[in-house]
């Protein structure tokens, strides 16, 4: 029998040619789970990239060209929220997905390899299959996928949808991570609203 896909939900992925070796320099991380709470930050931590602002611009122009593509949005969006993440060894991502939020965005900027934990997502699908019959064949429909840090490499996906890593295998695999929403004017009649400033 022939078998197609009927939904899917849409992420971005692409590697960057810019520069964003700056963001090494910064030293005000979110702590992952299994890490020491013990730093204390002098600034807002989940505001990072108002202390980069070219960074901020270019990542903006690639959302905002892959939503204008993907939707045909007429409004533009920007970053509302930027942090950064750095696990060691041992450390991981916790499972949870970003509140207040349309799309977010994982920016992988250091050098990784084969023991970097990926960031994973989980099917969405999948908890809502009211039976469980027993083992099954992985398939589109119930397996979740991972991304494996590159870098460079920028990856969108709506922020509703839970994701988590493993434990890292190495020390410091290092993000940035960002939310977005309409800057403007945005929905129709009764359901108009504006979050963010221009």
């Amino acid at each position: 029998m022939e078998v197609f896909n009927p939904f899917s939900y849409i992420f971005g992925s692409q590697v960057l040619k810019e520069d964003f070796s700056e963001l090494n320099k910064c030293t005000c991380y979110v702590q992952g789970n299994g890490q020491e709470q013990n730093i204390v930050h002098q600034k807002n931590p989940f505001k990072i990239l108002e202390d980069y602002k070219d960074i901020k611009k270019i990542l903006e122009k690639y959302v905002n060209e892959f939503i204008s593509e993907q939707f045909g949005y007429r409004c533009s969006f920007g970053i509302t929220t930027s942090w950064l993440t750095k696990l060691g060894c041992g450390e991981y991502v916790h499972f949870h997905n970003h509140k207040n939020s349309l799309w977010s965005g994982i920016l992988y900027f250091d050098e990784y390899t084969d023991m970097s934990c990926p960031l994973q997502f989980q099917n969405p699908i999948y908890p809502t299959v009211p039976f469980q019959i027993g083992p099954y064949k992985t398939n589109d429909m119930f397996s979740d996928i991972a991304i494996k840090p590159e870098h460079n490499l920028l990856i969108l996906f709506p922020s509703w949808l839970h994701h988590y890593s493993e434990h890292n295998q190495e020390e410091g695999r290092k993000s940035l991570a960002f939310n977005v929403m309409p800057k403007e004017v945005f929905g129709m009649g009764d359901s108009m609203i504006q979050l963010l400033r221009t």
